[in-house]
């Protein structure tokens, strides 16, 4: 009797642990010069699970128009970025400002160097298809962006460095 009871207690903390193993997690790092270092991972099914207990009025995002009206234009663009191979698509020099937009592999990279900034965005062209298929009506549900960030494997999406702060964020 002791022996199952403490089976059951201990396969727990064991299937927590798993499926925070096997679940994606958005993490958010933050370091400023003269603050403590934050590190606030966030579990995309625990996300889910919050989003089921947010105001109605939370689940759905609107979108601005250009979005649903160009929505199939995005689609294809994307579906031809997928296909080509990986290629510089813009590259401006301006008085010590660099900025690069390029496709690597399955996505955008987007890198601005300025004097005061470095900026590093990668935009995983997949994701974007997803949200951008499940916009109906002008507006996204917020469950279909998790769940098309939960299908992104370990990947850097944004990461910003100035003189005091750094963030960074990834898909783990």
């Amino acid at each position: 009797m002791f022996k199952t009871a403490a089976l059951v207690l201990l396969s727990v903390p064991v299937l927590v642990v798993g499926s925070l193993a096997s679940s994606s997690c958005l993490v958010v790092d933050v370091k400023t010069s003269d603050g403590p270092r934050l590190i606030v991972p966030v579990p995309l099914f625990v996300a889910r699970a919050a989003l089921s207990f947010a105001p109605e009025e939370a689940a759905y995002v609107t979108l601005p128009d250009e979005v649903s009206e160009y929505s199939e234009l995005v689609l294809q663009l994307l579906d031809e970025l997928e296909n080509a191979p990986d290629s510089v698509l813009v590259e401006v020099d301006d008085h010590g400002d660099h900025v690069l937009i390029e496709k690597l592999g399955d996505e955008l990279a987007i890198d601005v160097t300025t004097h005061d900034e470095e900026v590093s965005v990668r935009v995983p062209l997949e994701m974007v298809a997803e949200i951008v298929e499940s916009c109906q009506g002008g507006e996204v549900e917020v469950s279909r962006v998790l769940s098309a960030l939960a299908s992104v494997s370990r990947t850097d999406l944004v990461h910003v460095r100035s003189r005091d702060e750094e963030v960074k964020v990834w898909i783990w």
